[in-house]
């Protein structure tokens, strides 16, 4: 397949993985969209992780590279978010520019690929 295909299906991952996550953020652990706020969370993962490592093996990109790891760390992360939500450790304001100054950080190390 073309590599655009991949960066799309990771971009729409990401964009499906925020918006569970702004739901998640908003309504707090018992929330009655928090279902349907899971369910687009666990397709971002997935979706970027098939957009993101079908890029890499289309590029023929090193799968031991360090940025890799940096952003497999972040995947991660954002996996765990949901469990950080429900216990209140990750919440509000503070939550939002955790998850957006991460993101960053991703976007970065894969556009440079610093090491």
């Amino acid at each position: 397949m073309d590599p655009l295909f991949y960066k799309i299906l990771h971009l729409a991952g990401l964009m499906t993985l925020f918006t569970g996550l702004a739901v998640l953020l908003v309504q707090g652990k018992d929330g009655p969209l928090r279902k349907q706020a899971l369910i687009f969370h666990g397709i971002g993962l997935f979706l970027l992780l098939l957009g993101g490592y079908g890029l890499m093996a289309k590029l023929k990109l090193p799968y031991t590279a360090g940025w890799v790891f940096l952003k497999l760390g972040i995947w991660v992360f954002f996996g765990a978010t949901v469990v950080l939500a429900k216990k209140g450790i990750l919440k509000g304001v503070v939550g939002w520019a955790v998850c957006i100054a991460l993101g960053a950080v991703a976007a970065w190390a894969g556009l440079v690929k610093p090491f």
